[in-house]
């Protein structure tokens, strides 16, 4: 009986050697679509030697990825040769599926190393996660969400291209305020005004208040005379 089990087990173990499932790999090159991809482990053999794991083409990429309503939403991060991923292997073979047919695949095969899906993944002691916060880093910059609803980033330089930004809310500026087209408003809730403290410096155009110049060459009657220009 003890060899039927060991001669079970040596076929099974066979058999096994074959089917994939998960394992940790790394980006040899990526075209924003499919990475050509390798598996990280080599495989041992049952004579002992290494057998180097070999390359794998046409690797989709798991990204969160969504279509509503024809407005298609994608979150991505860059990849690079030698970055790592997470490869995991299809039941079913992905030839047909890839070209955009969901019948049943021409290939019997199944958890074959050709058939595999790639996830971005962090190698455990690269870089720690945010643990109090959802968090997105890339580099120096970051966007961090609180469980309070406080959005913070840290970015060198932000740029908005948009119709029309609507601050629904009071704005406080730290640093100094430039603008290049111009600056409009309205007095407040309450016919709140607008206070500047400190010194104003103002160049070149005009100033007018109601439709009459108050700039540089407003001058105004009194009982003597006009007023003498600004100095």
């Amino acid at each position: 009986m003890s060899n039927v089990v060991s001669a079970i087990r040596s076929i099974i173990s066979t058999e096994l050697a074959d089917v994939y499932t998960t394992l940790p790999g790394e980006v040899v090159s990526y075209d924003g679509i499919f990475v050509t991809a390798r598996p990280a482990l080599a495989k041992r053999l049952a004579n002992g030697e290494n057998l180097p794991a070999p390359q794998i083409v046409r690797v989709p990429v798991c990204w969160p990825v969504g279509d509503v309503r024809g407005a298609q939403a994608l979150i991505s991060v860059p990849l690079k040769a030698g970055d790592a991923i997470k490869l995991s292997f299809s039941a079913r073979a992905l030839e047909n599926w890839l070209m955009g047919d969901n019948g049943p695949p021409d290939d019997p095969r199944q958890f074959d190393l050709s058939d595999a899906f790639a996830t971005p993944l962090l190698r455990p002691g690269t870089v720690a996660a945010d643990t109090d916060n959802v968090s997105i880093q890339y580099g120096p910059g970051t966007l961090k969400l609180s469980p309070a609803g406080e959005l913070t980033f840290q970015v060198k330089n932000w740029t908005v291209q948009a119709e029309q930004t609507t601050f629904n809310t009071p704005v406080t500026i730290n640093g100094p305020l430039v603008y290049t087209q111009g600056m409009a408003g309205e007095g407040g809730a309450g016919g709140a005004s607008m206070r500047i403290r400190g010194g104003v410096a103002y160049e070149g155009g005009s100033i007018t208040h109601n439709g009459k110049n108050i700039g540089d060459s407003h001058r105004h009657p009194y009982a003597g005379g006009i007023t003498e220009d600004p100095v």
